[in-house]
């Protein structure tokens, strides 16, 4: 195997990964053979920490989260990141199929780097004009 290459995982990936999920078991078996390793954004992050204070998680839980979190490359949301979000979500509202902050903002990580994204939400993330995108069958 030649030099393996960052992939971005999406949070609904994240969640089934920490829910045990056998279809993220097995996607993960899948990308290492395709030469990935998993990273994601704290844009990610932010989404899994604010669905489990909702869910009112428990200590251990939550530290289970932490050190799940502490394992990945978690890549920052910068200036350039945030010009490149500006006029991707202009583009977007303008066309009238606005995905929202958060998968806009992972996009705008993701082709900054020219990294590809690892998403359930394919028909969000298609959206974004030259934006390497990888299905997630949960």
């Amino acid at each position: 195997m030649g030099i393996m290459q960052p992939i971005i995982a999406d949070t609904n990936f994240l969640s089934d990964i920490l829910a045990g999920k056998p279809s993220a078991k097995k996607t993960i078996a899948e990308i290492i053979t395709d030469g990935y390793y998993i990273i994601t954004t704290v844009i990610s992050t932010s989404e899994l920490f604010f669905g489990a204070k909702r869910r009112i998680w428990h200590e251990s839980r939550l530290l289970k989260l932490d050190n799940f979190i502490n394992s990945l490359q978690v890549l920052d949301f910068s200036l350039a990141h945030s010009r490149l979000f500006g006029t991707l979500r202009a583009e977007l509202v303008d066309k009238g199929s606005d995905i929202g902050f958060a998968d806009t903002a992972i996009a705008a990580i993701a082709l900054s780097l020219d990294f590809p994204v690892l998403t359930a939400n394919v028909k969000h993330f298609e959206r974004i004009q030259n934006l390497k995108i990888v299905p997630y069958r949960a």
